[in-house]
């Protein structure tokens, strides 16, 4: 449930249902990371940070570093910064492991390290080509770090390999209109909007698009 909240694009009910997940099962690697994943779009960086930090505590290969990690912490909060030095290590200790590298990405980008964040998602999009999620993250990198065209593709791309991913959808109606491409973005939230009436941020999305095309007769229906 989740993960399917996650892909309509709405965080805030798919971080409900995970945390349930996650009372469930404490260890449960795939909640801990959609958590984490999660919490970096609703901008709750303590709450990312500490999920993905669990997620790596969790995997055997990983445990010396992380005890190591948090002996030099000392106790204290991590920062995004510090949290990404200690992904920097570990990626590099499982240079095949594509999650690790989803991971590293998403703290780059929580840390506008978008070059960083971008090479972190290509590697591993390299391991794990059919990843449609990470293609979507790759595309939100690029479009914050003014690559549009890049992003286009990417989000193309997640949804040549999952049509109904409300998430890509939206991302591609955002990409329009940052190229101020207005009137293409409107098709692209009404899609998103299809398939998930309930997705409120596309609305305001919507509703911005349409106000900058001109099409004001339209607002009352949105």
């Amino acid at each position: 449930l989740g993960t399917v909240h996650a892909e309509n694009d709405d965080d805030r009910r798919s971080i409900a249902a995970m945390t349930r997940a996650n009372e469930a099962d404490p260890n449960d690697p795939e909640v801990l990371l959609s958590l984490g994943v999660s919490h970096t779009n609703e901008l709750d960086q303590e709450e990312a940070i500490g999920h993905m930090r669990r997620w790596l505590r969790g995997q055997t290969r990983f445990a010396a570093l992380e005890a190591e990690h948090a002996a030099s912490m000392g106790g204290a909060p991590d920062t995004p910064d510090s949290a990404l030095g200690l992904f920097r290590r570990a990626a590099a200790a499982a240079p095949r492991d594509a999650d690790v590298h989803a991971v590293l990405g998403v703290l780059a980008h929580l840390s506008r390290s978008y070059d960083e964040a971008i090479d972190a998602f290509n590697t591993a999009l390299d391991i794990n080509p059919q990843d449609y999620s990470l293609w979507n993250k790759l595309g939100a990198t690029q479009a914050n770090s003014a690559r549009s065209a890049d992003a286009m593709r990417a989000y193309q791309r997640a949804l040549d390999l999952k049509p109904n991913y409300v998430r890509a959808w939206a991302n591609m109606g955002i990409g329009f209109a940052n190229q101020g491409k207005y009137a293409e973005s409107v098709a692209y939230y009404v899609r998103a909007l299809g398939l998930n009436p309930r997705a409120e941020s596309v609305w305001g999305y919507l509703r911005i698009s349409l106000g900058c095309c001109g099409r004001v007769e339209l607002m009352e229906a949105v």
